[in-house]
């Protein structure tokens, strides 16, 4: 190392510290790594990204959505075996172990359907708040303080806790809150009244282009939308967003500013 720094003009010899961040081990300057090591790092990063991506669609939209233990502990994994390749060599060991882990957690996913599987994967519901009373032991158990319930009930748009019946805290770590009769918001059953069912809202122009694929499940085409557009004076470029109701066959439009 000083016999490399002594190459140097001897007023710059104050300056070995920061040198030394710079050099290897063994005081040689460090070379700069082969284009070909670059283009495999970024290959292997591609292509893990791809398959982890992959991974997490064939475990399922509830992996993300409900997050339940085996799911959170599946994820952790997934990303920490996907990040090996990048610091190693080991490439295809790590396309076997991500195989056997989608694998294993399809598996559990199904044992989850069977009432044991469920109570051992995923536990089971617990109470929070019983007719209007907050059971303390409950919470210990659940881990959760006071403060946490009380906004957690604020967000649920539940600001005492005397309007809260029963809150169940799900395996999914979700906690479901039902009001007491009195606090249950009035829908239209309770008002007797009658509201046709226009159906689903099914996009049909969007960003300016028609959806075709929409279309059809409609039973429509741009034949249709066009001559409907052509009433209003416009061009399917000039909507930002257009649905039609699937029962009714209603078009609503979200015109260009």
């Amino acid at each position: 190392m000083d016999e490399w720094l002594g190459r140097f003009p001897t007023g710059w010899r104050p300056f070995s510290f920061p040198f030394r961040m710079f050099l290897p081990s063994n005081g040689h300057p460090k070379e700069k790594e082969p284009r070909g090591d670059t283009m495999t790092i970024l290959f292997k990063t591609l292509i893990l990204y791809l398959i982890t991506i992959a991974a997490m669609r064939l475990m399922g939209k509830s992996t993300i959505v409900q997050m339940t233990p085996y799911d959170l502990v599946a994820i952790i994994i997934v990303g920490t075996i996907a990040s090996e390749p990048l610091i190693s060599t080991a490439f295809f060991p790590t396309l076997w172990a991500l195989i056997i882990l989608v694998s294993l957690h399809i598996l559990f996913s199904f044992l989850t359907l069977s009432q044991f599987g469920n109570r051992f994967f995923l536990g089971e519901p617990t109470l929070l708040i019983k007719e209007g009373t907050i059971l303390e032991d409950n919470l210990e158990k659940s881990k959760i303080s006071i403060i946490q319930l009380t906004s957690i009930l604020r967000a649920k748009g539940y600001p005492k806790i005397s309007d809260v019946d029963y809150a169940i805290l799900e395996p999914i770590g979700e906690v479901s809150i039902i009001p007491k009769v009195e606090n249950t918001p009035v829908t239209i059953e309770h008002l007797d009244l009658r509201i046709d069912d226009e159906g689903l809202p099914i996009s049909v122009i969007v960003d300016g282009r028609l959806q075709h694929h929409n279309l059809r499940l409609l039973g429509l085409d741009s034949e249709w939308i066009n001559a409907r557009l052509r009433r209003e004076h416009l061009h399917h470029k000039d909507v930002l967003f257009a649905y039609v109701t699937e029962k009714t066959k209603n078009l609503v439009i979200n015109k260009r500013k």
